[in-house]
């Protein structure tokens, strides 16, 4: 019995401790993302879902009402829009994880934060909570896609 504790409690730490992609979703999980985006003349938060059923990958954009109690909750999320993701579009989200987790230099008065919630079957096994500032998130690097352009995408 102690040695079945043990191999689970390893098994649920290496689990915890691997990188998460997109790409790893099977079908049921899901990765929320809140990004928050902070500049000389911006403050923004967006909330995004992307999830894999019967096969598929889906984008949805929501939009969310906090409560007023303290601590501050969620009071409604609702569906702003959804996109059906083709696999070079999960490839470019990878990339915006790799993106995220690697040292960059420079630095930017914009600076982004993503808190990325990993779930699989409906049960969260991972948090993530990755930064930029450095002022090269965007357009320049062809190997990932941003969320601005997915969401591009939803609002033509």
């Amino acid at each position: 019995m102690k040695t079945l504790l043990i191999l689970y409690l390893l098994t649920s730490i290496s689990t915890f401790a691997a990188e998460l992609h997109f790409s790893d979703m099977e079908d049921g999980d899901r990765v929320e993302v809140t990004l928050h985006s902070t500049g000389c003349f911006h403050n923004s938060i967006s909330y995004y879902e992307a999830r894999k059923s019967r096969g598929t990958f889906f984008f949805t954009e929501y939009a969310i009402t906090w409560d007023k109690k303290l601590p501050s909750q969620i009071a409604q999320k609702k569906v702003v829009a959804e996109l059906q993701l083709a696999p070079k579009d999960i490839d470019a989200l990878d990339g915006l994880l790799r993106y995220f987790r690697a040292k960059r230099e420079g630095s930017s008065t914009t600076q982004i934060s993503l808190l990325v919630e990993y779930y699989e079957g409906g049960r969260p096994v991972k948090v993530e909570q990755l930064y930029d500032g450095s002022g090269g998130y965007g357009d320049q690097n062809k190997d990932m896609t941003a969320f601005y352009q997915l969401t591009s995408r939803l609002h033509p």
